[in-house]
């Protein structure tokens, strides 16, 4: 079962191509109704429809394919419901991806074609791990993050929940970025990031704060 269809989606749908084993049923969309398609996979409802598919046993697995534009509240909220509802939840990673052996990589993940991962990390959950991305060795990835396109965090980063790292941004080593943090695309971050901050810039700043969020 897969949450949202959209262009994150249709990324998603193309990375599963790879895995044949993997039978898709459709998915739901919060702002259509039943007797629709996306990409030849039937809408079957809203998000209520969720309680009644699980105990009828024809899905077993949900993916979250809402995508994210710098506030990933809505992808932890859906996580948090399919999980609380009895789903299980994977990983779902293209085979171009280079990822070391030795990573602690949690469930709910997208790693897109292109990304690498080196060794001694640690990623949460659902989170987006965007096209060519580098993670650097020793870095901590919270959950429900987006680490947009082309960004590049060096060794020992930490990056709290709920942030949005943007295109093509680059993050300094042993940076820690808080919580519920907006990096700007193409910023270069050079000092640590306290929770709920908007930052752009070469060398990134501060421009302003965002409210914070329930956890």
């Amino acid at each position: 079962m897969l949450l949202g269809p959209g262009g994150h989606a249709s990324v998603v749908l193309e990375i599963l191509k790879q895995y044949k084993d993997i039978k898709i049923i459709g998915f739901t969309d919060a702002d259509n109704s039943n007797d629709q398609l996306y990409k030849d996979f039937p809408i079957l409802g809203t998000d209520e429809v969720l309680k009644e598919l699980i105990k009828e046993n024809n899905a077993t697995h949900a993916f979250i394919t809402v995508g994210s534009t710098g506030d990933n509240s809505l992808r932890k909220k859906l996580f948090k419901k399919v999980i609380n509802l009895g789903y299980q939840s994977l990983n779902i990673i293209d085979k171009s991806s280079v990822i070391a052996e030795d990573i602690n990589l949690k469930t709910g993940n997208l790693i897109s074609p292109g990304v690498i991962i080196n060794p001694e990390i640690t990623i949460g959950k659902n989170n987006i791990i965007n096209t060519g991305v580098l993670i650097e060795h020793g870095s901590l990835i919270g959950s429900h993050t987006h680490i947009a396109p082309g960004s590049v965090l060096a060794g020992n980063v930490e990056i709290g929940d709920l942030s949005h790292i943007g295109l093509g941004a680059k993050v300094i080593e042993g940076i820690k970025i808080g919580k519920n943090c907006l990096i700007g695309a193409g910023a270069v971050i050079i000092k640590d990031v306290p929770d709920n901050s908007v930052v752009v810039g070469n060398p990134g700043h501060i421009i302003r704060k965002r409210g914070e969020l329930n956890e």
